[in-house]
């Protein structure tokens, strides 16, 4: 069996990384270790929690705050860190457990972060999708917030069902989902990268460089259709790889339903998860035909068929808006590479840089995986350049180069790069990990601590640099005071009270014009319809004619003026979700511009809240 196999990989004998007599000794001492891990971790955690609440009461901005936040995460991260890159004997109940004490703590950070609600943008929208499952006791109602979410319902329905069978809260349900989901994954792609390297220390390290993307902290973990889709899409090329190395007359029927029920779970979960498993299975199916390795090549390909039949019979039959949906990002990134091209610029919003640190962290580590990459790729020449699984690996690394210059010349970049990210680092984490081992076997003993602190530091870059360029933004890492046009902080009481009252008093999917930060809890608390194109309304002294007939034609019947935008500029850039002036205001908006309903004819004020009002431009008619 390949575990024995992995158990002689990580012998001193064939990798140079440990030291030392006898295995007994140092599964005592590891488990002694473990623990010891496990403790430093929780300290952190309870760390980054204190730093949460300060931020909640006010030191959000306060520079020991931010320190005891850094804090924290260093005692989460540098531990199992540490111990994967040592010289120490590894075993493959000591690499679980350090996958695990770092993924768990991480995920409990996320938690802390928002401990009794959903605040993130994403999550409300899923929340709303589930909220309706559960209401109606039916699946596809409309999510006018995220309208694609009802059509690929795999998350909302795992989740309702088990707020149905325990009778616990959304919210504690989403968490348990997301959290068992996104454990699942990191679980699933370590023994993928066991299997295709043979070795314990190679795997955890691939794990901990997969963790280095700057969505591993955020989107792969939040309640969000991809962090369900995610455990299948890995159990899918798990299967292919099982399925490939039966040997004949070896029983495959259990793989096979296990590659079936996978694909068939990732296609109702996730769309874009669910193409990128046919891209991926496509582009392994290919290098093994390139290195003959002909069973694998029928396995992949089969399955690579399978998915996109999957996907296409979804699409036709319950998703057609999903072309619809994507339609205007495909269009925008075509337009980003065309400009590019050309030698001009993306037409998307520029967003902040952040600070210089975060930039020069940014930068080390493009830099390091760029150079990492190509000495992994000669250590896949050199002993697997005959197995598919390695090569396949390698080739699909190569599109890390790509999401390179998309991040730091396209306009748009940062956002296109951090999609991507989830994906790409599935191969780029392996080929990164067999570089690390490569460079980590090569030293003679005097050096070896000497490179293994080189390599360790290398890691940590990579791993801060998914923190620091990560979810939240610089400027809401810690929670805080209300933040005007923002993500999270701009989600809290006085949003969530109007937001209900909305739906409670005007009923669903009225279509409103609302600002930024307002929008997203409009749409899920409030079951509204928040229309993006909205900035007209927001920008001038006086509601026009002109103004009233392009509201009309846009089918807007309510307008929420939160007064707080005439007091800051907006966190994020933008004042409103399309905007033409993002990233160029020098100033608030004008108290009149928001106030002006006031003495328009014809509109009814008909809800304050003192900082939130809304108003009726058909005058209150049907209004309470």
């Amino acid at each position: 069996m390949l575990q024995y196999a992995s158990v002689t990989a990580d012998e001193p004998s064939e990798e140079h990384w440990a030291s030392g007599p006898g295995l007994g000794r140092h599964a005592a001492e590891a488990r002694l270790r473990l623990s010891a891990v496990s403790l430093i971790s929780a300290t952190g955690v309870l760390i980054v929690a204190a730093a949460y609440t300060a931020g909640r009461a006010g030191y959000a901005s306060s520079a020991w705050a931010d320190r005891a936040y850094w804090l924290g995460q260093a005692l989460v991260v540098v531990p199992a860190a540490a111990w994967l890159l040592s010289r120490r004997v590894l075993t493959a109940g000591l690499t679980m457990g350090l996958v695990t004490v770092f993924t768990v703590a991480e995920y409990l950070v996320t938690i802390c972060y928002s401990p009794l609600q959903f605040e993130y943008a994403d999550e409300l929208s899923h929340w709303r999708t589930t909220v309706n499952i559960l209401h109606t006791g039916r699946l596809f109602t409309p999510n006018y917030v995220l309208p694609i979410s009802p059509h690929y319902p795999g998350l909302e329905e795992l989740t309702s069902a088990l707020v149905s069978i325990t009778r616990l809260p959304v919210f504690t349900c989403g968490l348990l989902v997301a959290g068992v989901a996104h454990l699942l994954f990191v679980y699933l792609l370590y023994l993928l990268y066991l299997r295709i390297s043979g070795s314990f220390r190679i795997a955890g390290i691939a794990v901990l460089c997969y963790a280095s993307n700057s969505h591993f902290f955020s989107f792969d973990s939040m309640f969000i259709y991809q962090t369900l889709a995610l455990p299948f899409f890995a159990l899918t090329l798990l299967a292919a790889w099982q399925l490939a190395s039966r040997r004949a007359g070896e029983n495959r029927g259990g793989w096979v339903i296990v590659a079936l029920l996978a694909i068939a779970a990732t296609v109702v979960t996730h769309h874009v998860t669910s193409y990128m498993l046919v891209a991926g299975l496509l582009l392994l199916s290919l290098a093994a035909l390139a290195t003959a390795s002909f069973r694998t090549a029928a396995w992949a390909g089969g399955l690579a068929l399978l998915s996109a039949a999957a996907a296409l019979g979804w699409l036709v039959v319950a998703a057609p808006s999903t072309v619809t949906y994507l339609q205007p990002f495909l269009q925008s990134t075509l337009h980003s590479f065309q400009s590019l091209l050309s030698g001009g610029h993306g037409s998307a919003p520029p967003t902040s840089s952040g600070p210089l640190s975060n930039r020069a962290l940014a930068a080390l580590g493009v830099l390091g995986v760029s150079a990492l990459l190509p000495i992994g790729w000669w250590r896949i020449w050199k002993r697997y350049r005959g197995q598919a699984w390695p090569l396949a690996l390698a080739i699909m690394s190569l599109s890390w180069y790509l999401v390179v210059i998309v991040r730091f010349t396209v306009a748009d970049g940062s956002e296109l790069s951090g999609r991507a990210a989830t994906f790409i680092f599935v191969p780029v984490a392996y080929v990164v990990a067999l570089a690390l081992g490569q460079l980590g076997g090569a030293v003679v003993r005097w050096q070896a601590r000497l490179m293994a602190t080189a390599l360790l530091a290398a890691v940590l870059i990579l791993l801060f640099d998914g923190l620091v360029n990560g979810w939240p933004p610089y400027w809401e890492r810690l929670p805080g005071p209300h933040q005007v046009a923002g993500f999270e902080r701009s989600v809290g009481p006085e949003e969530i009270d109007t937001a209900q009252w909305a739906r409670s008093a005007l009923g669903p999917g009225n279509r409103f014009a609302a600002d930024f930060g307002n929008g997203p809890v409009l749409g899920s608390y409030g079951d509204q319809n928040p229309v993006l194109d909205v900035s007209f309304l927001f920008e001038s002294p006086a509601y026009t004619q002109s103004d009233a007939k392009q509201a009309q034609a846009l089918s807007i019947r309510y307008v929420l003026a939160d007064r707080r935008l005439s007091q800051s500029l907006p966190a994020s850039g933008q004042y409103f979700p399309e905007d033409p002036g993002a990233g160029h205001y020098r100033r608030p908006l004008p108290l009149a511009d928001l106030t002006k309903y006031n003495r328009a004819k014809g509109v009814a004020r008909i809800y304050d809240a003192g900082s939130i009002v809304i108003y009726d431009l058909d005058g209150g008619g049907n209004a309470p």
